[in-house]
């Protein structure tokens, strides 16, 4: 049986998660192969030039969306200009892997979506941490009954984020705390509760007034069929990070969800009077997410984290932040059609 050649893939922009992560999980693929990258920054050609040393070196995004021997796009570029690249690269004839969030505004989401599917293309977000065994064993717990119908569930992410020049924290470009950390919250209740909330409210300090003020600490929470899930993230405190599901028999806490690829995690498993511990290793869920999104786009299927999973996350972003702009006002959130 001849083996399926790897997966041509394209790079817009030379990223740190692009250089630091993507590059190198496809270079301990067979699946993947990163066939060019595109930068706008000539000074940034000798960087990339030593990240991805097979990779031709392209000057401009549209040069890249144009050429035959790349089959897929991966888009790291800030937030802002997740969807209308995506749309550009769909549009071009190319698969589809964007960094999280795909999209705040959950409109720009379904019409990326509705043209991936139209198109027949594989369309995917990159919420690599959803490839770790610890994400698979803590959504086995709250979905398995181990504890029972899931009742509440809390996602915190946070971290200092200092440097105001950080296209992360930098509200016109689509920054902010929600963006940032806040998206894996949303991601980690989502799955935990399996199912999608029907309402969002939440209050945030801004770091300014208007539409383009970046939320630099936000909380809030998600209404579910069976109970609430609470995020708290930011960008001004100190780094935190774990997600607990708590259900009418017992609870579940992961330590260091999100980033299992620096430390790996914790699972502390309550029932009762008896705690138990599960330790996982770092893993390589970058290189996971890669084969993933390969085999998705060969099989012609959709990704794990694929367009329902990006409808889902942007509706409940998108109104945790209006609720948010608005005071903490609760704002409803309109089922999948």
């Amino acid at each position: 049986m001849q083996e399926e050649s790897p997966l041509r893939l394209g790079i817009l922009g030379a990223a740190r998660i692009a250089l630091g992560g993507i590059i190198p999980a496809a270079d301990r693929s067979p699946a993947v192969e990163v066939t060019a990258v595109a930068s706008r920054g000539g000074d940034k050609r000798d960087t990339i030039a030593d990240a991805a040393p097979g990779a031709r070196v392209l000057e401009g995004y549209e040069a890249l969306l144009q050429s035959e021997d790349v089959e897929a796009v991966y888009i790291p570029l800030p937030n802002s200009l997740h969807a209308e690249w995506t749309m550009k690269a769909l549009s071009a004839g190319k698969h589809v892997l964007c960094e999280k969030p795909f999209a705040l505004d959950p409109e720009e989401a379904a019409e990326a979506v509705e043209k991936a599917r139209g198109s027949g293309l594989a369309l995917m977000e990159g919420f690599m941490y959803r490839f770790s065994p610890q994400t698979e064993r803590l959504a086995e717990i709250a979905s398995g009954g181990e504890i029972g119908t899931v009742r509440q569930a809390v996602a915190e992410f946070g971290h200092r984020l200092d440097d105001p020049s950080d296209v992360r924290g930098v509200g016109s470009l689509g920054g902010g705390a929600l963006g940032d950390v806040g998206c894996y919250c949303v991601s980690g209740l989502r799955l935990l509760f399996g199912s999608e909330p029907s309402g969002a409210s939440a209050r945030a300090r801004f770091d300014g007034e208007g539409s383009d003020a970046a939320d630099r600490e936000i909380s809030g929470i998600l209404e579910f069929e069976s109970g609430f899930g609470t995020i708290s993230c930011g960008l001004d405190s100190a780094r935190r990070e774990s997600l607990t599901v708590t259900g009418t028999e017992g609870r579940a806490t992961l330590r260091a969800p999100f980033r299992p690829d620096k430390s790996g995690g914790e699972i502390l498993l309550t029932r009762g009077d008896e705690t138990t511990t599960e330790t996982f290793e770092p893993g390589d869920p970058y290189r996971l997410e890669l084969e993933d999104f390969a085999g998705a786009v060969r099989e012609g299927r959709d990704p794990a984290v694929g367009p329902g999973e990006i409808l889902g996350n942007a509706r409940a972003l998108g109104e945790l932040l209006a609720s948010a702009r608005s005071g903490g006002s609760p704002q409803p959130i309109q089922p999948a059609t």
